[in-house]
């Protein structure tokens, strides 16, 4: 039994991320050809993914879709593509598929404050924190022509112009959820902050949600890289037949889930409620402590952001050397709590942005608790930690109750998590950079990017010892490459010696 899926771009985290969470469930996830895909930003062919998706319908009754990937041909592609609204939709139209269970994902666009124009219209290089604070004026109403008055016009127009096409775009995919030709929608909000038009565009877009009743069928939320994830582990439930899970959610100071993590426009409780009904379960915050696991499917342990700071802390750029080691040491006792009453506990660290909290790291090591796990994550944001977890967490629910469950795929699972999170981010990134002489305020261009690189195959090396702790001892890895030619993500190959 497999599952199809049309990704976001061809990076892991799109394309692997999402295979692993099917397998975890003891299901396929099946992935169009790599020349249908991007590179970069180089868009991949819509045409072929179209066609492609037609193929599968016979064979795979659930299919996953990004809508930027079918409409542009992935992420970047949308970002700095010429098409018109009514080019995508021609291509949309692929989506119409009796009989098939269509799960649809698209994103509310970004406007980072930054120069780095690697992602981005070529001119976020000098103009990226100008459009950034207009967005911001545009959204409060405050300061609008003196946020103007520093943009060439063209390039507002342009930018907003782009913003505009994309929120259109949003809208029609609602109306296709609305006639069901997408069963169920995801709309990501991109990096967004309270105060932008990102989230006036959320607000919108969820007044439409409810006007057209879609509660349950379409929800707009936090997150982009991991949507795939999320919607492959929610069509896992259904191909599988299994009952919707319930997982509880634990933290160690329940109320800094009312915190906004950084790069987000709700509570890190707002985002854990959605992404965790985007992949099909149900949330319970009702337990004041571990003590109520055994009426949950699973758990879900929150490590939460730390008081909110200017600028953001960050995990891989620029770490601080304070660490909470007694929320860390909280955290880590509450994961052992609560593997006393479930089976299934996942981690989410969402301490700070990009990276695993170093403090945590050492506490669970500290209590062996690495063998209570069934999932972790630390990467990005927090909408893109949360929906990993979540994720893996409906998908071993699934798994288990329908008799699949792979636990050695959620044990390589667990690794990739480690090592990437931890290993990479919150330890070599910044070492990488330093040995390589990158600026760290752009994203690096890196050659070679892959171990004929010497700094990267030394840093492999090392990686290789986070795997030495008690619960990964047989796994390790190989092949380590950058598939951005930049160190924010790798590549690698997991083995085991059996």
């Amino acid at each position: 039994m497999s599952i199809a899926l049309i990704p976001l771009d061809e990076r892991p985290v799109c394309t692997q991320l999402p295979a692993s969470v099917a397998r975890i469930a003891g299901l396929d996830c099946a992935l169009p050809p790599a020349k249908a895909l991007p590179s970069i930003r180089q868009p991949g062919d819509p045409g072929v993914l179209a066609g492609w998706l037609q193929e599968r319908v016979g064979t795979s009754g659930h299919l996953v879709v990004s809508l930027e990937g079918l409409g542009f041909g992935g992420l970047i592609p949308s970002r700095i593509g010429d098409e018109s609204a009514s080019d995508v939709l021609g291509r949309w139209s692929a989506l119409d598929h009796p009989g098939a269970t269509v799960f649809g994902f698209t994103l509310v666009p970004r406007t980072p404050d930054s120069l780095d124009a690697m992602e981005e219209p070529s001119y976020w290089n000098p103009y990226g924190p100008a459009l950034h604070r207009l967005s911001g004026a545009l959204a409060t109403g405050k300061g609008v022509e003196e946020a103007r008055s520093a943009l060439p016009e063209e390039v507002r127009r342009d930018w907003l112009g782009r913003r505009m096409r994309q929120h259109t775009l949003a809208l029609a995919a609602l109306e296709l959820t609305g006639r069901s030709v997408i069963d169920h929608l995801v709309v990501g909000i991109d990096d967004a902050s309270q105060r932008s038009l990102s989230a006036t565009d959320q607000e919108a877009l969820e007044g439409w949600v409810e006007r057209l009743e879609l509660g349950g069928r379409a929800l707009v939320q936090p997150g982009a890289d991991e949507i795939g994830a999320v919607l492959v582990a929610r069509a896992c439930l259904d191909v599988l037949g299994t009952s919707t899970p319930r997982i509880g959610v634990l933290c160690a100071d329940p109320g800094t889930l009312e915190r906004v993590a950084p790069y987000e426009s709700t509570t890190v409780r707002e985002t854990i409620r959605r992404q965790l009904e985007s992949a099909g379960a149900v949330a319970d915050f009702g337990g004041a402590d571990a003590g109520k696991t055994g009426g949950w499917d699973a758990v879900l342990v929150v490590h939460a952001p730390e008081a909110p700071r200017t600028p953001h802390a960050d995990w891989a750029v620029s770490p601080q050397q304070s660490n909470d080691t007694e929320a860390a040491a909280a955290t880590a006792q509450l994961v052992l709590d609560a593997a006393a009453g479930s089976p299934v506990v996942g981690l989410a660290d969402v301490h700070r942005p990009n990276g695993a909290d170093p403090a945590l790291i050492a506490a669970l090591d500290e209590r062996g608790a690495w063998r209570h796990l069934s999932s972790f994550a630390a990467w990005n944001t927090a909408g893109n930690t949360v929906g990993t977890v979540a994720a893996q967490l409906v998908a071993t629910c699934a798994g288990r109750a329908a008799g699949t469950y792979n636990p050695d795929e959620a044990r390589l699972a667990l690794a990739r998590r480690v090592v990437e999170d931890y290993g990479w981010m919150s330890v070599e990134r910044a070492r990488v950079r330093a040995e390589l002489g990158s600026n760290p305020e752009l994203h690096d261009s890196v050659e070679p990017a892959d171990t004929h690189n010497p700094v990267l195959r030394a840093a492999e090396d090392r990686l290789n010892a986070v795997l030495e702790r008690p619960g990964f001892e047989e796994i390790h890895l190989s092949g380590l490459t950058l598939p951005w030619h930049r160190t924010f993500e790798i590549d690698f190959t997991l083995g085991t010696d059996r």
